[in-house]
């Protein structure tokens, strides 16, 4: 055997090694970010199907809404699924999700007092979530940010009937 073979069969492994160490790194952190946001997506539909008339904290209410239900936080679509998404990595040391890079949106979205919610309308709540790549080489393949989306669909429950 010649000297220094295994020297250079080791640096050839370890590299191969690192890059793959490297992707399941981000793969990992990838699969629990797109987990959280996930269940973010879900618990936001399933609020908007009990509470469909609060999407988010500046929907119009009814004419003959009850007095005493007002869309601030907690008591709308946007926080809740927001919160959910921040809360699912809490058992991590770490947080995994950047508050900063998360996105609500609900559909239908109504614009004037006058748009109604009927019962068994959908109502869609995507969640996108920007990661950034943090390894150099996986950052290199795939970019800086990975975008990372979630929708669930609810059928509206509290709402005013079709055909009163």
């Amino acid at each position: 055997m010649r000297r220094g073979q295994g020297l250079v069969e080791l640096a050839l492994s370890l590299t191969v090694l690192l890059l793959l160490v490297m992707g399941l790194i981000d793969l990992g952190r990838a699969f629990v970010v797109w987990l959280a946001i996930h269940d973010a997506a879900a618990e936001g539909a399933l609020y908007a199907a009990v509470n469909p008339y609060c999407l988010n904290p500046s929907s119009p209410l009814p004419l003959d809404a009850d007095p005493d239900v007002k869309c601030n936080d907690p008591n709308n679509v946007q926080y809740r699924a927001y919160t959910r998404a921040l809360s699912e990595t809490r058992w991590i040391p770490f947080s995994l999700v950047d508050p900063s890079q998360i996105a609500v949106i609900v559909e239908p979205n109504p614009s004037s007092p006058t748009s109604t919610i009927y019962e068994g309308d959908r109502i869609t709540v995507t969640v996108i979530y920007t990661m950034p790549v943090i390894t150099p080489i996986m950052q290199g393949m795939l970019g800086a940010n990975l975008i990372i989306r979630a929708q669930a669909v609810q059928i509206a429950l509290e709402a005013k009937p079709k055909n009163p």
